[in-house]
C-alpha cells in the first residue's frame, strides 16, 4: 500500500491530474458564487396588469367614513328636518344643530363633520357663518373651514369676524347638489325688505371627508347677489330656539 502511495507521489502525471482537478473545482465555486452577487435573491412575478389591487377594509374606505361617519340621510332639495334638531346659542346668536347630521365632532370650538348632503350642507352653513361672526379668531376661522385658494390668501390679510349683529336664521334653500358640491342659500329674518326675509348664496366643496366653503379670489364669502325670499319658498328650520 505505502509502495502504492510512493509511486503517485513520484509519478507526474498524477500531479497534473490532482492540479487539473483542483483548478476545475475553483473555477466551479467562482462562478456559482458570481451568480448568486450578479442575480441577487428570487423575487415573486408582479401580478398581472400592475400593482396590485389594495385590500379592503378601513384603510381604502373615504375620509368621511374614517373620520366622521355621519349617515347621509335625505338628499332631496327640500330635506326633512332631522329628528334630533336642537339649537345652540352664543354671544346672542341661536342657530341650528343635528348630533345626527352636524355637526357630529369638534375641533376645538369649531363644529365639524356634517353628512354629506343637502341638509349636511345646510347645516354647514349655519354653522360656519356664526363661527365667523362670534370667533375671537378671525383667521383660524378661515383655515378651519376654507381650504386652500388664491380668495382664501387674500381673505387671510383683513380684518373681520367677532363684532357682526345676530341673525335670526330662518331656512335655506339648496340651489344646486351633488356629492362633491353644493350651492346653498341660507335665509333669516329681516326687517330691511318687503318680505321680511333675506337669503345668501354660499358655495361648498366636499374635501378631505368634509364640507369647506368655497370662496371667491376676491375673498367674498358669498356667491351672487342676496335674494328676497317669501316664505314657502325655502325650507325652513322648524325646531324654534
Amino acid at each position: 500500500m505505502s509502495e502504492m502511495k510512493n509511486e503517485r507521489v513520484a509519478n507526474p502525471q498524477w500531479k497534473k491530474a490532482t492540479l487539473w482537478a483542483s483548478a476545475v473545482v475553483l473555477v466551479l465555486v467562482l462562478g456559482m458564487a458570481l451568480l448568486v452577487i450578479f442575480t441577487g435573491p428570487k423575487k415573486e412575478p408582479a401580478p398581472v396588469g400592475g400593482s396590485p389591487a389594495p385590500s379592503t377594509g378601513a384603510a381604502t374606505r373615504p375620509p368621511a367614513q374614517e373620520g366622521c361617519n355621519v349617515p347621509v340621510g335625505d338628499t332631496s332639495s327640500t330635506p326633512k328636518m332631522p329628528a334630533d334638531l336642537r339649537w345652540e346659542a352664543k354671544d346672542g346668536w341661536t342657530w341650528p344643530v343635528s348630533d345626527t347630521y352636524g355637526p357630529t365632532q369638534r375641533d376645538g370650538e369649531f363644529g365639524v363633520c356634517f353628512a354629506r348632503s343637502p341638509m349636511g350642507a345646510a347645516l354647514m352653513a349655519v354653522t360656519l357663518n356664526t363661527a365667523f361672526s362670534t370667533s375671537s379668531d378671525y383667521k383660524q376661522t378661515l383655515e378651519m373651514y376654507v381650504p386652500d385658494s388664491p380668495g382664501r390668501d387674500y381673505a387671510l390679510t383683513q380684518s373681520g369676524g367677532g363684532d357682526s349683529e345676530p341673525i335670526s336664521y330662518s331656512g335655506f334653500i339648496v340651489d344646486s347638489f351633488t356629492p362633491d358640491n353644493a350651492q346653498v342659500t341660507i335665509v333669516f329674518s329681516t326687517p330691511d325688505t318687503p318680505t321680511g326675509y333675506t337669503g345668501l348664496p354660499l358655495s361648498f366643496r366636499w374635501i378631505d371627508g368634509d364640507w369647506k366653503q368655497v370662496v371667491l379670489d376676491d375673498g367674498s364669502m358669498f356667491r351672487g347677489q342676496s335674494i328676497e325670499p317669501q316664505r314657502g319658498e325655502f325650507v325652513e328650520w322648524k325646531s324654534t330656539p
